[in-house]
């Protein structure tokens, strides 16, 4: 195995480990506000750990640490980690962080090597799924789904200025300001997005963004408390997947690690029709005064 510092062009090579968000940070890598180290095998690029760092404020942030499959578990996370931190701490950082997502499946060897390192026990904060519609047929509980005499859906784009006024003075009483339908609302979609009326009057909705070709976001998903227990949220939710389905096959939402109500749902109900599930983790380590010398 060989390890390296990486460079703006350098670390070229090592794009198919990092997620697309963090590419543009590959091409910015000055070795001080950011930086990252490359590990490959007979040439070929198996592990990266990028960071960033505010050296005037003494902080520096992990922003992706990836073991590729088939290298995993022959100590090469740990040495990743291990001259970031070094990196760090030539740099004067005092306070490391580590937050971004990982492949689930890698929380349990992540989490022994940041332990092994001192750093805090990694925290999950958010699950995300990626969900292919196009199984939705492994789930035969969605065909007996029917909403009752009163519920109607409509698209988000016939929402009268009459309701838009009531939802938004009811910010803050009746749902909260993160679960907003008009939050960043230039970014979403009015026609996938989907709204639920119970005898004429808006209590729940679906929010979608387009993210790809083929891709949604379901973004914001609510329905008025004393309506929960009747599932008219999983209803709302499964015919809008079901109304976008032709034209997008693919989908990705974000549940909160404490929804542990729509994280069973989507275990157990959605289970057939989920691809991938992801994690963001967030951990700490205090590096003023600790000093390791192995993997020297």
């Amino acid at each position: 195995m060989q390890l390296e510092e990486l460079t703006a062009s350098t670390a070229r090579a090592y794009k198919s480990l990092v997620h697309p968000k963090h590419l543009e940070w590959l091409d910015q890598i000055n070795s001080s506000s950011v930086w990252g180290f490359g590990a490959s095998n007979n040439n070929q690029p198996a592990g990266i750990v990028l960071g960033r760092s505010a050296v005037s404020e003494g902080q520096a942030k992990i922003i992706e640490l990836v073991v590729a499959e088939g290298h995993q578990r022959r100590g090469m996370g740990m040495k990743l980690l291990w001259h970031a931190e070094q990196k760090m701490r030539e740099q004067g950082i005092s306070d490391g962080q580590f937050a971004g997502f990982i492949k689930a499946q890698d929380f349990s060897w992540l989490s022994k090597i940041a332990i092994r390192e001192g750093w805090q026990l990694p925290k999950v904060k958010t699950y995300m799924y990626t969900l292919g519609s196009m199984r939705l047929g492994e789930c035969q509980w969605v065909e007996r789904l029917a909403l009752p005499e009163g519920f109607t859906l409509f698209p988000w784009r016939d929402l009268t200025p009459a309701e838009r006024l009531e939802i938004e003075q009811g910010e803050g009483q009746w749902y909260t300001s993160l679960l907003s339908p008009f939050f960043e609302e230039g970014k979403f979609d009015p026609d996938y997005s989907t709204g639920l009326r119970y005898q004429g009057k808006v209590i729940g909705w679906v929010i979608v963004q387009r993210m790809a070709g083929n891709l949604l976001l379901y973004k914001t998903m609510f329905v008025q408390e004393k309506y929960q227990k009747q599932a008219r949220g999983i209803t709302l939710l499964m015919k809008t997947i079901a109304q976008a389905q032709p034209a997008f096959p693919f989908g990705i939402c974000f549940i909160e690690h404490d929804n542990e109500p729509m994280l069973r749902f989507m275990e157990r109900r959605l289970g057939p029709t989920i691809l991938h599930r992801k994690l963001w983790i967030e951990t700490t380590k205090v590096l003023v005064g600790q000093y390791s010398d192995h993997f020297c």
